[in-house]
């Protein structure tokens, strides 16, 4: 009998897939006494070793997530009291000094930001109102650094707190900055 004749005898095809047939009651009966003879592999270690099941305080150590890391604390408080927090949501803010760092780069802005800010604080000013621009999807340069650049300890004894401003100032696209009086 040739390989081809022999493998249409122990499988169907279907669908392109090998399947294997049923076992007869003669074969049955062989591959019982064959699989009695025959032991799981145990290795105690090394290659091939079944691993121990985990124990349930390993398993449920298994699911628990790690505790959420700790934000990192901002250098700048934002809050503010509470009528001034009221006021700053309604863009009542008495604005003191106004900044445009729109068509400025970066190197060109951080220094006009701080000097705006320096010079508002030696003349007892106590909101400036600066405007970065959006950007492009909200993530422009200027917007994405004025927080680090207030946080220059050059001027960040100056400020007291900031916030984004009211949508009839500018909204995303500005921030006040309140100045330590």
């Amino acid at each position: 009998m040739d390989a081809a004749a022999s493998q249409s005898d122990c499988t169907k095809t279907f669908w392109g897939k090998l399947m294997a047939r049923r076992l007869g009651p003669d074969e049955k009966q062989v591959w019982q006494k064959v699989a009695k003879t025959v032991a799981p592999r145990r290795k105690p270690h090394g290659k091939g070793a079944a691993k121990p099941l985990p124990s349930r305080e390993d398993f449920a150590n298994m699911l628990r997530l790690p505790p959420p890391a700790a934000p990192a604390p901002r250098t700048l408080p934002q809050t503010l009291d509470v009528q001034q927090d009221k006021k700053t949501r309604r863009g009542l803010v008495h604005i003191d000094r106004k900044i445009d760092l729109h068509d400025m780069t970066q190197a060109q802005a951080k220094p006009a930001l701080h000097s705006a800010i320096i010079r508002a604080s030696n003349r007892q000013q106590r909101c400036v109102l600066v405007v970065t621009g959006k950007g492009l999807r909200l993530n422009g340069v200027l917007r994405r650094n004025f927080i680090d650049w207030i946080s220059d300890p050059d001027i960040r004894p100056l400020i007291a707190s900031y916030a984004q401003a009211h949508i009839r100032h500018g909204g995303t696209g500005a921030w006040y900055v309140f100045l330590k009086s």
